[in-house]
């Protein structure tokens, strides 16, 4: 069984917040990190930053939601680094939010698109280098904005949801290959919740008040960790879970 800083790993949406935070993170721990994202600047910035920190790795933009733009991704990985250990489909579009009955068929499209059928895409690209090597690990990306319901939030929350139903899906059938596919649901200081907090500054303030350790989390330092986790070979029977990374704010039956 690999160690973790002897990984390849995809980490979708590098270019900022809890997606960079995760970049970071793994390099720092020696994994060769492939950063993607739709803008060629930021992720390109990541991987400066990851060579700098001595790590490896190099950028390629992409939409995950590009089935074909997913394969060359994985196939160039393939080709410099002989596999493909890990997936992180942290990317995301956001929507605006609206009530169910005024919520677009584009809006639910995008969001879905993005989400669910982008992260089906990695997850099936890389399946066969990881069922051929007999160890895998796919992280993806849920919300407790869906998990509880969160007025407003249909396209988002429902497309969180079915990406949990999938990640207990392909765990149940994947484990047999030694793949472990989890889900994380994080609250972090993303660019998302910055612009969120300047715009309402009010409400932000009551969400970190009602946090119990009063604070929103640090994407490198308090959810980077446990995707590190999740990567390395620690993890070789934690399989099919939503893990919620958010200080004690959420809590799962």
């Amino acid at each position: 069984m690999k160690q973790l800083n002897e990984k390849v790993a995809i980490v979708t949406g590098a270019g900022q917040g809890i997606g960079k935070g995760i970049a970071l993170c793994l390099a720092k721990r020696g994994v060769k990190v492939i950063a993607t994202g739709r803008r060629a600047e930021p992720i390109e910035q990541t991987i400066a930053e990851i060579k700098e920190l001595g790590g490896e790795g190099f950028a390629m933009t992409c939409d995950s939601a590009d089935r074909a733009r997913v394969e060359e991704v994985v196939n160039v990985a393939v080709e410099k680094y002989g596999t493909v250990d890990v997936v992180v489909n942290n990317a995301q579009a956001i929507v605006p939010s609206a009530p169910v009955e005024e919520t677009s068929y584009d809006n639910m499209l995008k969001a879905w698109q993005s989400g669910v059928i982008g992260s089906l895409n990695y997850m099936q690209a890389a399946f066969p280098y990881m069922k051929e090597q007999h160890e895998g690990r796919i992280i993806n990306f849920a919300s407790a904005t869906g998990m509880f319901g969160i007025a407003g939030q249909l396209a988002y929350g429902s497309n969180k949801e079915a990406l949990r139903g999938m990640t207990k899906i392909a765990a149940k059938e994947w484990g047999q290959y030694g793949i472990c596919v989890n889900i994380v649901l994080p609250g972090a200081e993303s660019p998302a919740a910055k612009a969120w907090a300047e715009k309402f500054p009010e409400e932000y303030a009551k969400q970190v008040n009602l946090n119990p350790m009063k604070r929103f989390g640090d994407p490198e330092i308090d959810i980077a960790p446990v995707i590190a986790f999740l990567a390395g070979p620690d993890s070789c029977y934690f399989s099919g879970q939503s893990v919620i990374v958010d200080g004690a704010n959420s809590i799962m039956p």
